[in-house]
């Protein structure tokens, strides 16, 4: 029965132990992708929730900034984008900014650094890098030294206002791993 969640992981970090017979998860071998959440059909497996985060960092602090996924435009399919840019901001977000202007920044670095390597990959995808370093980290040198669109456009928030915090929403797993990285 644990069989999906296995399958689905492309780097092979879930394994299933033979003396309890439940997966186990090497962590030295997993990318954080969340495959295997979306795949596993009992709901064993589950992604770590900052929303009593969010919640306490809205109470305590005044210029808290949404930084939105553009995956959350089909997310509310009875909802139209204003509206729900709208509700975020009534939740006592300070402003609304979409990451992709994050990846508008981070596409402009890359431009410049692939100019001057003559390859690169890119750094859009926290689980993507990781995949790399972990699976092939001879190409790890390829990988492009900008952060994600999401830490980019933080970091831009954060130098525009000083009282800055931020908070991502949206679907990816890999992205929540990356905002605990210093």
């Amino acid at each position: 029965h644990t069989r999906p969640c296995v399958n689905a992981c492309k780097p092979q970090a879930i394994h299933i132990d033979q003396n309890t017979e439940k997966a186990v998860i090497d962590k030295e071998k997993c990318i954080s992708c969340g495959a295997c959440v979306y795949r596993c059909p009992f709901g064993a497996l589950s992604d770590k929730s900052f929303i009593l985060d969010a919640i306490k960092l809205l109470k305590e602090e005044k210029h808290v900034y949404a930084i939105v996924a553009p995956a959350i435009a089909s997310q509310f399919a009875y909802a139209k984008l204003g509206q729900v840019v709208t509700g975020i901001k009534q939740l006592g977000f300070y402003e609304v900014v979409e990451a992709a202007l994050g990846a508008d920044m981070v596409a402009y670095a890359e431009a410049k650094e692939l100019a001057e390597k003559g390859f690169l990959t890119s750094s859009c995808c926290p689980a993507f890098v990781s995949y790399v370093h972990k699976q092939f980290p001879m190409l790890s040198e390829n990988v492009s030294h900008n952060m994600s669109p999401m830490a980019t456009i933080a970091k831009f928030i954060k130098g525009m206002d000083n009282e800055a915090k931020t908070i991502f929403i949206g679907p990816c797993t890999a992205k929540k791993g990356e905002a605990q990285l210093p």
